[in-house]
């Protein structure tokens, strides 16, 4: 069925607001499958990067290994350097090729990360909706995790898996995941919505780049950065995680709870418009009841 009219989006920006919810996820997969197919003549058997960008309209190598496909569910996309090299350097994408692939245990990296957002029903099942393939990126540092995500890719997420095998690692590659399909999912909602005027220059402070931004991008920003938030608490509720993974959620919850405080009134952002508005309003009085962590998921 074709989906024309944007009055499921309308629904979901207004209270009580649940940033996973079910249908409207749903609804936006259906959407981002209709454009491409409409657009591109991509289906799932023909999706790529390299489809989506328009560089190759020829069906996807398979994948070379079984282990490449991730749960049966989430394609880890083999690089296509011969015709992504350009988008990857203009982008500072760095992906692993197959054999380190393998031998960074990647796949394995990966399911466990997917285990970790499997503890919290509604985000795991978010990423499986909004996330078809994945390309692993370099680590510049153990310490530092690089992620990304395209708005001409409405099916992809670009991520790096820590050097060690540790549930703290897992918990920082699904916070990546979680992460990059949040920005999906605002793309598509903006797909049939404006949640910012079009042609707007308007820009305000970003605490997640320490400097003024695009008015969309700090949007994506408190949208992304609560569904974080929300994944983190309900997992601590529901011991989840342990020991060195817990301490680091509550770190995580804590930077995020203070970034939210420097854009408090970014209700009153210049080229919103009034369903932005909405949104930002809110995302801006989202919270987790303590005593059920499963409040802002809407229906299963």
């Amino acid at each position: 069925m074709m989906v024309s009219s944007p009055a499921f989006a309308h629904a979901y920006l207004q209270a009580p607001f649940s940033i996973f919810d079910k249908a409207t996820v749903a609804t936006l997969a259906q959407i981002g499958w209709q454009q491409l197919a409409a657009g591109r003549q991509i289906d799932v058997a023909h999706y790529s990067i390299a489809n989506c960008l328009g560089i190759q309209q020829v069906a996807p190598t398979p994948p070379k290994q079984s282990t490449l496909m991730i749960d049966g569910t989430l394609l880890l996309e083999e690089p296509d350097f011969e015709y992504l090299q350009a988008f990857y350097d203009e982008h500072g994408l760095e992906p692993l090729p197959v054999a380190e692939l393998l031998t960074s245990q990647a796949p394995a990296k990966l399911r466990r990360a997917l285990a970790m957002l499997a503890e919290v029903a509604p985000a795991h099942a978010c990423v499986l909706a909004l996330a078809h393939s994945v390309q692993v990126l370099r680590q510049p540092d153990p310490e530092i995790d690089v992620s990304y995500s395209h708005p001409a890719v409405p099916f992809s997420v670009f991520v790096t898996v820590c050097e060690q095998d540790s549930e703290l690692a897992a918990l920082r590659v699904a916070e990546a995941l979680l992460h990059e399909t949040m920005h999906l999912h605002l793309t598509l909602l903006e797909s049939v919505v404006d949640l910012v005027q079009p042609g707007s220059l308007a820009v305000y402070y970003s605490p997640w780049r320490d400097e003024d931004r695009p008015v969309r991008g700090v949007l994506h920003g408190l949208f992304v950065f609560r569904a974080v938030q929300a994944f983190y608490q309900a997992l601590i509720a529901q011991a989840g995680c342990t020991g060195e993974a817990t301490n680091f959620a509550s770190e995580r919850l804590l930077s995020i709870v203070q970034e939210m405080q420097l854009v408090a009134d970014f209700t009153q952002a210049d080229g919103l418009t009034a369903a932005g508005r909405q949104l930002a309003a809110n995302l801006l009085e989202y919270h987790v009841e303590a005593s059920n962590p499963r409040s802002y998921a809407g229906s299963q």
